[in-house]
């Protein structure tokens, strides 16, 4: 439960900040696994696409070097929108709210 605070700021149970934590330290998971991804995408892209002869298969091997980019790009672009949330969760006292609509 919130603790009042003289300075104004709201305080968290150490329930609530360990489950702040937790949610900080998924976020980060998530963005390792897509850039697990994406590296193994171009990895994969440019590894297989030497050693093909066939032109339509190097190029659909060719085809994982941007797929692997725009996969970064947006596991970086969902990690900054989830770390925002969680910020102005945490800002604003709503920890409660995020876990219960989990």
């Amino acid at each position: 439960m919130e603790q009042p605070n003289p300075s104004g700021k709201i305080s968290f149970t150490l329930t609530e900040r360990l489950a702040a934590e937790r949610n900080r330290l998924a976020n980060e998971r998530t963005l390792l696994a897509y850039v697990r991804t994406a590296l193994a995408m171009i990895v994969s892209g440019t590894g297989f696409s030497k050693y093909l002869d066939s032109p339509v298969e190097r190029l659909l091997f060719m085809a994982f070097i941007p797929i692997g980019m725009l996969v970064l790009i947006f596991g970086i672009i969902r990690f900054r929108q989830q770390q925002r949330l969680l910020a102005e969760y945490s800002q604003n006292g709503l920890l409660r709210e995020l876990e219960t609509d989990t």
